[in-house]
């Protein structure tokens, strides 16, 4: 009997057989991987599956153990086509990462902080050029001198952060909340500030933003 590819689950499907209830077959077998990967990938077919694969989407996104998945789901949802699944998006706040000690991750080559917990964290003159620090709970952090050349702090919490001296040219800081952020000093690409919630921040000149 002739056999057909299975998208997501990579392996042979008898012909003949339903197609739509195979991939959703393959689409439960997958999201009970003990690979993320695979449960990822399972994740990103799954809304074609109508209000089933949505349940099992939603279900990933705040149950699943691996933060990637969690990920994966979030995003799976916040750009499909239904305005209803984008809503439970944009409704649920991902958990933020514990990440211990991210110089020496950033040091060992990692650049993924997306989402991490950082509040008060000490990262006065840390080297993180080019890391994604989106979504980051950097409220109250000490980032004085750091090193953010290119870094990716859209939708970071920076509220009432130490940021004099930082290095943030060619940052992305669209979302960014910078709310009484310490900024004296810092150096800054032009238009940093259109996105930017500033409220009683210190800007870079010295004068306090209303």
């Amino acid at each position: 009997m002739a056999e057909t590819f299975d998208p997501v689950l990579g392996g042979q499907q008898l012909a003949g057989s339903d197609p739509v209830m195979g991939g959703w077959v393959a689409v439960e077998q997958a999201l009970d991987s003990p690979d993320p990967k695979v449960r990822i990938q399972a994740i990103k077919g799954a809304l074609k599956y109508g209000s089933r694969g949505a349940e099992l989407v939603i279900q990933a996104m705040r149950n699943d153990p691996n933060w990637e998945v969690q990920f994966a789901a979030w995003e799976t949802l916040l750009e499909a086509e239904d305005p209803q699944h984008v809503q439970v998006a944009r409704s649920y706040r991902l958990p933020l990462r514990q990440l211990g000690d991210v110089r020496a991750r950033y040091e060992a080559g990692e650049r993924d902080f997306r989402w991490a917990k950082l509040s008060r964290a000490n990262l006065s003159q840390a080297k993180l050029s080019g890391a994604d620090l989106s979504g980051a709970n950097l409220i109250l952090a000490k980032l004085s001198e750091a090193k953010l050349w290119q870094a990716n702090l859209s939708g970071a919490e920076l509220w009432q952060a130490n940021l004099s001296g930082a290095e943030l040219r060619g940052a992305n800081l669209d979302g960014t909340d910078l709310r009484g952020a310490n900024l004296k000093g810092a150096k800054l690409s032009p238009g940093w500030d259109r996105f930017v919630d500033l409220s009683g921040a210190i800007l870079p000149d010295g004068t306090i933003h209303p």
